[in-house]
């Protein structure tokens, strides 16, 4: 499991807007600990946002995604600047004055994952240890293969195959603009495929991390050192 910052400590430096993308996974408490006061940077967007969320804690977990999503551009660009943000009408993240650039902001388990890049991106993190009734959860947004597959796996592996393709599948909806359509996620399917992958997958301990692209995920994918990506190609099956 994560426990401290993965942003780099050294100067960032320019990039091609298409080579790569960035991605961060830190734990919340370490970015409101390091984060400036809010009124300094929010958007009116994103005030109007944070006033209408109803506990303390999904403020503090809205504003730790908003700054880390604003670090994580800023390191992408290697830029002295922090970008601004505002709020779509879908709830996305949307890069203030800057063309070209796109950012994807998740949460789970007290931790922010953000990713950043040159084409629109989705990422989307989640924790295996909440409870869930994983087979049951498969009939809203796995399809019949994908669920009989499920139903022959352990429990323990059952959990891990069941948040891979649901992180892929919430990452794959966000790169495209789009909120949750448990009808499109059941017919989304995936295909091992470093070459031509739209998506990609990672573990951390406890927690499953999804990034994907719009029309097609970067390479590269820097930030988390060490990390095994599982590639993959999307279909929409019939």
């Amino acid at each position: 499991m994560p426990s401290s910052s993965v942003l780099p400590s050294e100067a960032p430096t320019p990039r091609l807007l298409t080579d790569s993308a960035l991605c961060h996974l830190v734990a919340e408490p370490e970015l409101r600990a390091n984060m400036p006061p809010a009124d300094t940077w929010l958007t009116p967007s994103e005030t109007a946002r944070l006033a209408n969320l109803g506990s303390a804690a999904r403020r503090d977990s809205f504003l730790a995604g908003r700054w880390q999503a604003r670090r994580t551009v800023q390191l992408w660009l290697g830029s002295d600047e922090i970008p601004a943000l505002d709020v779509a009408d879908s709830g996305a993240c949307l890069v203030v004055g800057l063309d070209g650039v796109h950012v994807s902001i998740s949460h789970s388990a007290g931790f922010v994952a953000c990713a950043a890049g040159g084409v629109p991106l989705g990422i989307d993190l989640e924790g295996l240890a909440r409870p869930r009734d994983h087979l049951a959860l498969a009939g809203l947004v796995h399809g019949p293969a994908q669920q009989d597959h499920l139903a022959r796996l352990p429990a323990d592996a059952r959990a891990v195959t069941f948040l891979q393709w649901w992180t892929l599948k919430e990452a794959w909806l966000k790169a495209r603009g789009l909120g949750l359509d448990f009808a499109l996620m059941r017919s989304l399917n995936f295909e091992a495929d470093a070459a031509l992958g739209d998506v990609a997958v990672t573990r951390f301990g406890d927690l499953v991390l999804a990034l994907a692209g719009n029309p097609k995920l970067p390479q590269q994918i820097d930030g988390l050192p060490q990390t095994r990506w599982q590639w993959s190609r999307s279909r929409i099956l019939a």
